[in-house]
């Protein structure tokens, strides 16, 4: 009675507020309408209104005003009627639950006063009498709460009662649950994949088992041991069947991927549910072992029967990590299968998968999960963590080679790409790296062992190609063309080109500029190697006093190493052009200058070796060029018919053997060095050596001979260029002493003063006295002092044909000339 006398308190209140309520707003709302319908008319009527012509709509205007008029009324009639009923209603509940509470207060009055010990219900009193203690045929106080205790401690032995009473019912029914249930379960076991249809059952069903256990278990706990022991085995079947289920549930969140790709989503559902449903029993209990452990205020109130003693399940965690263990056995079946063979790259080739996971997992897991679970966020941080331990100790830590690292960072970058811009995973969520932060370790060490074997093969190479050189057991290569060569250019060239692939699929430009620079610092090495044997085995042809004392075939081996020298800086060209669309500006400049510096000292090498080849020509040609100008083998015998055969050929053999663009070099070394040798031979003539004019006459024809031998191998043009020096000395020689000077003004114009060697030329004519001499070297001098001209320096700082006979055979070269023209002054003072 009491309950339902509140209630219809509490509805009539609610009730008649709502009605007083509504109806004042009703009555505001009416007002509101009414204030504002004349000024909505007058507005209606300006607007029908515009114009005269507008009069005749007057009565249509009127008739539709007068319809919206009634319509309204009609609405506001029927508003105040449903109001005032509900007000009406409103008031007769309050006057209701006005009497409901009267009757309310004055039942527990009765109730206090048969508490006190005050007359009862058969007293005959009334109200008043209750109040005033009135009446004689009640208990007393000790008597009422004796009767009280009775009946509490009656309904306690009854309650009691009944407890026992169902806790044996429980106890007997229990072995057959339990059989039941491990039969569902038994059954649910078998197939896993399965829609499983007792999962909520079978957890409902056990929960119940549980609960019940648990309370027995507290109420034993006042017991003895024996007490306990019987009731611990009574339950071990029941513990034995708990565990089940939970593996049964741990095997469900293993498979998790594998029952979504089944479209079995349902059964996630339902474990999640369950694990929510633990999760909260979780927390109740232990909020209050910690609330009665901490002694908090009305912590005594909290039922503790269950909390005390139910097992904290945790299996929100276990089951999140039994996906993280079906994660790492993943990974592993896939490293049996790919990579246990030492395939590490394979299996970076066969994980696509794992991608393909997330995608689902994105797609279709999380709506089965609660937010809070950042289902895909653990996904990818388990992903991540097996596979970077497995990379880590399977690929990593085996010193694999320079490709494999390089393959190892670049699926490292392409899997950060894919999981934050498609999959849209969180960089946070990827730390540490897969490879612990030794990315660029990875970089450091691929550029470590790519320039290591740059060195080891260029090593290899160069001990290779020397000892060949020196031995010279073997003729040289010959290409198509019957040039001469070595290998070694083509397989340098091979081995830098697949190193800097390498580098470039790095994609770090940095990578690249530092294998270049060091892949040209081994080009130097090679060419330093180069000239220092060169330079060892010519020392070698030129101080032995037998021919047998060395070892044949230099002429050819110096031929190869030129060309092959060369063929090298045009693959330098290659590389430069090849280099330049794969890095940016930043690193364009730095690697051209590193290549062409290798260039031109491949083409040093290749310049040295046709010096060389000069070399050996003139080292042969020692013997005659001593015979120049001298009486009578050189006007008789045909000294210099001897030298230029000689040079003939010589140069036919390098023709057929030599590049063609280092055969012109040479050609040119070859004119200047016979230059040098003739005018050089010239000037040490000593005085009074040249027979004239069979001397002149011999000049001659040595000049039409050697020009016709060079012709032979480049255009004559070219060839008298070079030997007008020659024929302006032969004008010296050809001229009297009157006109000696006019051929002289001419050479001095073209090679500078040259006044040492005019002075030995002049002298060296037995044709000139001394007075002659004399008078030819002062006009000389005075003519050079008043032009102010002194021996030609070229502007590219190349020595010319005079200068270097000056510095052979004059004693100084410009240092002489200098003397000379200090000599001119002392003359004239």
């Amino acid at each position: 009675m009491t309950s339902t006398a509140m209630q219809a308190v509490a509805s009539s209140s609610s009730s008649s507020t709502s009605a007083i309520n509504y109806g004042a707003n009703s009555g505001a709302a009416a007002a509101a309408a009414g204030g504002s319908a004349q000024p909505s008319t007058s507005t209606l009527v300006a607007e029908y209104l515009k114009s005269p012509d507008d009069l005749t709509k007057i009565p249509a205007l009127r008739k539709k005003l007068l319809k919206e008029q009634s319509t309204l009324g009609a609405k506001l009639k029927a508003g105040a009627k449903d109001q005032l009923e509900s007000v009406r209603s409103g008031l007769l509940k309050l006057q209701a639950t006005r009497k409901d509470v009267a009757a309310v207060r004055e039942a527990f009055g009765q109730v206090e006063l048969l508490y006190n010990g005050g007359s009862g219900f058969g007293s005959g009193g009334g109200p008043d009498d209750v109040h005033s203690g009135g009446g004689s045929s009640g208990q007393g106080p000790g008597g009422a709460n004796k009767s009280f205790k009775i009946i509490s401690e009656v309904s306690q032995i009854h309650r009691n009662f009944v407890q026992t009473e169902t806790t044996l019912a429980k106890l007997d029914s229990l072995p057959g649950k339990i059989e039941l249930l491990a039969a569902m379960l038994s059954e649910s076991q078998e197939d896993p994949m399965g829609p499983a249809p007792n999962l909520l059952p079978l957890h409902f069903h056990l929960s119940e088992l549980e609960r019940f256990r648990n309370e027995t278990f507290q109420i034993a706990r006042s017991c003895s041991a024996d007490v306990r022991s019987t009731v611990a085995e009574f339950f071990a079947p029941l513990d034995g069947l708990v565990s089940s289920f939970e593996r049964y549930l741990l095997d469900l969140g293993e498979r998790t991927l594998d029952l979504v790709r089944e479209g079995r989503g349902g059964v996630v559902v339902k474990l999640i549910k369950i694990v929510e449903k633990e999760s909260r029993e979780d927390e109740k209990a232990a909020a209050i072992r910690l609330a009665k452990k901490a002694n908090l205020e009305g912590a005594a109130r909290f039922r503790s029967v269950v909390a005390n003693a139910r097992v904290i399940k945790l299996y929100r965690p276990k089951v999140m990590d039994a996906m993280d263990r079906a994660t790492g056995e993943l990974f592993a079946e896939c490293w049996s299968r790919f990579g246990a063979d030492g395939g590490g790259l394979e299996f970076l080739q066969h994980l696509d998968w794992m991608y393909d996971d997330l995608r689902m997992v994105k797609d279709e897991v999380v709506p089965l999960f609660p937010p809070d679970y950042n289902v895909f966020r653990a996904f990818v941080k388990s992903y991540h963590k097996h596979l970077g331990a497995l990379l880590r100790e399977k690929i990593l830590a085996t010193d694999p080679e320079a490709s494999a690292l390089l393959e190892l960072y670049q699926f490292t970058q392409d899997y950060i790409k894919t999981l934050t811009k498609e999959l849209g995973a969180d960089k946070a969520w990827l730390e540490p790296t897969l490879l612990a932060g030794k990315e660029q370790g990875i970089i450091d060490d691929y550029l470590g062992l790519i320039t290591k074997k740059i060195d080891e093969w260029t090593s290899n190479l160069m001990s290779d190609e020397v000892r060949e050189f020196v031995s010279r057991q073997n003729p040289p290569d010959e290409d198509n063309e019957g040039l001469y060569g070595l290998q070694g250019a083509a397989i340098l060239f091979q081995m830098v080109n697949q190193q800097i692939d390498l580098a470039a699929e790095s994609g770090q430009a940095s990578v690249l500029a530092k294998v270049v620079d060091h892949a040209a610092k081994a080009m130097h090495s090679t060419q330093s190697t180069w000239l220092r044997v060169l330079e060892a085995e010519f020392r070698k042809q030129r101080e032995a006093k037998h021919p047998d004392d060395v070892t044949g075939g230099l002429v050819e081996y110096v031929i190869a190493l030129a060309n092959d020298e060369l063929k090298s800086a045009d693959y330098a060209e290659a590389l430069i052009a090849r280099l330049e669309p794969m890095v940016s500006t930043k690193y364009k400049a730095g690697m051209r200058e590193a290549v062409d510096n290798a260039l031109n000292g491949f083409l040093d090498v290749s310049k040295r070796c046709t010096q060389v080849l000069v070399d050996l020509v003139f080292s042969d040609l020692k013997p005659a060029l001593k015979d120049l100008f001298a009486f009578p083998a050189w006007y008789s015998e045909g000294t210099t018919t001897t030298v230029v055969e000689t040079i003939r050929d010589y140069t036919s053999d390098y023709h057929d053997r030599l590049n063609p663009n280092l055969f012109d070099v040479l050609c040119d070394d070859l004119i200047d060095r016979f230059l040098i040798s003739y005018i050089g031979a010239l000037r040490r003539v000593g005085s009074g050596k040249l027979k004239m004019p069979a001397a002149a006459e011999r000049i001659k024809a040595d000049y039409d001979d050697a020009i016709a031998m060079f012709a032979s191998f480049k255009k004559e043009d070219e060839v008298r260029e070079k030997f007008e020096v020659l024929q302006m000395i032969t004008s010296l020689v050809t001229s009297s002493s009157t006109m000696v000077f006019l051929p002289y003004w001419t050479f001095a114009k073209a090679h500078g003063a040259q006044l040492g060697f005019l002075e030995a030329l002049v002298k060296a004519r037995d044709d000139l006295k001394k007075d002659d001499v004399s008078a030819i070297m002062e006009s000389a001098r005075r003519k050079v002092k008043t032009e102010g001209l002194q021996d030609l320096v070229p502007e590219d700082g190349v020595p010319t044909v005079m200068s270097r006979v000056a510095q052979s055979y004059g004693g100084g070269g410009f240092g002489s000339n200098l003397l000379a023209n200090l000599g001119v002054s002392r003359g004239d003072g």
